[in-house]
């Protein structure tokens, strides 16, 4: 039930600036699942992936934090600085699928955190500061420690 209402979420709401200080409360719902191995965690998480608009589908073992998030590059013809989307930027306004949560090293965790609560990714590296949206509902697996 509960990857169903994720799947279908709920509606954003934003309050009256004068009366409630212009608060926002999110309609994205984040899932974990915690199962012993073999009980079609994996295969649930690809499901979800597949019947999403705008599903993206990672494994926490090869995740960084760099790698959820966005990073900087040059560009080769015009050798400025630009920025690549993440795994939870591509996914905006869709289900991030997290294979194997309890794999993920704890700075690549630590990145959730912003994303979960603020629904933003703050970035500034190599003299961009940019705040992307991450309007994502975060579905994770994990094995029991």
């Amino acid at each position: 039930k509960g990857v169903l209402c994720q799947l279908f979420a709920g509606s954003a709401k934003e309050l009256d600036a004068q009366s409630a200080g212009g608060a926002r409360f999110r309609g994205d719902i984040n899932v974990l699942l915690v199962g012993d191995p073999g009980t079609s965690k994996s295969q649930l998480l690809q499901y979800v992936h597949k019947a999403a608009p705008r599903g993206i589908y990672t494994s926490g073992k090869g995740s960084s934090a760099v790698g959820l998030t966005a990073y900087v590059t040059r560009d080769q013809e015009t050798g400025s600085f630009v920025l690549e989307s993440g795994a939870l930027v591509l996914s905006d306004r869709g289900v991030c699928c997290i294979d194997e949560f309890d794999k993920m090293s704890d700075s690549a965790r630590s990145v959730l955190h912003e994303v979960m609560e603020q629904q933003t990714i703050t970035i500034a590296k190599a003299g961009l500061h940019a705040s992307l949206n991450a309007r994502t509902s975060v579905l994770a697996a994990a094995n029991p420690v």
